[in-house]
């Protein structure tokens, strides 16, 4: 899977198609500013899926050269301040978003240490993102175990502190429902807290305020808060599948084929 994945990779960031040489025109101009690592989400659906099944958008981080001058850049073309210290960037199909390295959420925390790109891999929530793709060097690194759980479709914690609980929550959910993971055990504790503390309502207005589409609407929601709650007490460890509470009714799934 490790050597298909690149291969994915350098096929969509080299390609012409569907709107891509605007990626190849923005990453070109941004490597005068430092080293850049493609990060989490793309790799892990382009992955699953395929280029074909990859609709969304490009998370790059650039361990720059100079920061000020990258920030000048970013002025300059017009990027949007984003979440945690990053750019959105002008797009037109693909939209591309960008953190500096320096301003990493888990560094600034203190929760991980981050001096290179390869520590990267330590600072994502989900396990199923601990991956960067280098472009200088054309290469994948991800951390150990990453495609056995990948090929399992097991979503579980890599660092459990995080700014946005209750967003992370309802990505778990949709990763369950669109993408067909099933959840460790770290990561259906984390659930159950986080409805504990935040309740049930406060995820949904969440995915209503960032998603066009809702899904957890579709879960029969007091009988999977109930088995959540089972086997976030259960000591043997079991994996725990969301989708298997979803109500009856029609709905194509985006990837699930």
């Amino acid at each position: 899977m490790e050597r298909q994945l690149e291969n994915r990779v350098r096929y969509f960031l080299n390609s012409r198609y569907r709107g891509r040489e605007d990626v190849r025109q923005t990453l070109s101009e941004l490597r005068g500013y430092g080293r850049l690592v493609l990060i989490g989400g793309m790799l892990r659906d382009v992955a699953l899926f395929g280029n074909a099944g990859f609709k969304s958008d490009l998370d790059f981080v650039i361990d720059t050269y100079d920061l000020s001058s990258f920030e000048g850049h970013m002025r300059s073309i017009g990027a949007r301040v984003n979440r945690f210290g990053g750019y959105s960037l002008p797009s037109r199909k693909w939209q591309i978003d960008i953190w500096p390295l320096q301003r990493t959420w888990a560094h600034l925390a203190g929760h991980v240490r981050v001096r290179t790109v390869a520590d990267l891999r330590d600072v994502t929530f989900f396990k199923c993102d601990a991956i960067i793709y280098d472009l200088a060097y054309k290469r994948l690194r991800a951390k150990s175990g990453y495609f056995d759980d990948l090929d399992r479709k097991v979503l579980e914690i890599n660092l459990r502190p995080n700014p946005n609980p209750r967003g992370n929550a309802v990505r778990a959910f949709r990763y369950s429902l669109m993408k067909g993971f099933r959840w460790g055990p770290n990561l259906t504790h984390f659930i159950a807290e986080t409805i504990d503390e935040f309740g049930w309502n406060a995820l949904r207005e969440n995915e209503m305020r960032s998603f066009k589409t809702q899904y957890l609407d579709m879960l029969r929601i007091n009988e999977l808060q109930r088995e959540i709650e089972n086997h976030a007490s259960d000591p043997n460890d079991l994996l725990f599948e969301p989708s298997a509470f979803k109500r009856n009714v029609q709905l194509e799934l985006p990837y699930v084929h």
